[in-house]
């Protein structure tokens, strides 16, 4: 019974994963104002909007704050650690409001990934054919470039070797222990 119960985490974890990151690279792109007329944006606004715009009706903005996606992300980080919960047997034991707050980790450490992940997938294409279009390319170079900007202007190109994805990536990584752990310690 364990490989089933193994098997159906897996598919669950997978699953919810990956619709979170579908939300959420939809909200860093309106924040970053990045062009969703490409094919991966195009793509990211049909698969949201069925769930996003019934939403909308309820929940509005605040501000430049698109809550509905952020509301969205989270109610889909909580469903996907309530499943696995559940099939861990330990539902009964666990307080909504420590998943809940488990939820809005997994949120933002998920967008920190989506951020390493736009940050890693420009290093690499800088790498291979630094003049390319391709539409993945094109929502990296969106999503990183608002925080690789800053790091540029502190660290110029030394020798013609840019430093300034290793400090984000760094940086990152920092907030990630100094900020995110401890609100999954919080949760537990």
């Amino acid at each position: 019974m364990p490989y089933f119960q193994n098997a159906t985490s897996f598919l669950i974890d997978a699953l919810f994963g990956f619709a979170l990151y579908i939300v959420l690279i939809r909200f860093w792109m309106q924040w970053v104002r990045a062009d969703f007329r490409n094919e991966l944006g195009q793509f990211i606004i049909k698969v949201t909007n069925p769930i996003i715009i019934p939403m909308r009706k309820i929940i509005p903005s605040i501000g430049l704050i698109d809550t509905t996606t952020v509301v969205l992300a989270v109610l889909v980080a909580f469903a996907q650690i309530t499943c696995l919960v559940f099939i861990a047997g330990g539902l009964g034991s666990v307080s909504t409001l420590k998943l809940l707050s488990y939820a809005v980790a997994k949120v933002l450490d998920a967008s920190i990934y989506v951020f390493l992940g736009a940050i890693l997938i420009g290093i690499i294409a800088s790498w291979i054919n630094p003049h390319s279009y391709h539409p993945i390319l094109s929502v990296a170079r969106s999503l990183s470039e608002p925080i690789l900007a800053p790091a540029r202007r502190l660290i110029p190109p030394m020798g013609g070797l840019d430093f300034s994805p290793i400090v984000v990536i760094l940086f990152l990584r920092f907030s990630q222990r100094l900020l995110i752990a401890p609100i999954y310690g919080l949760a537990i």
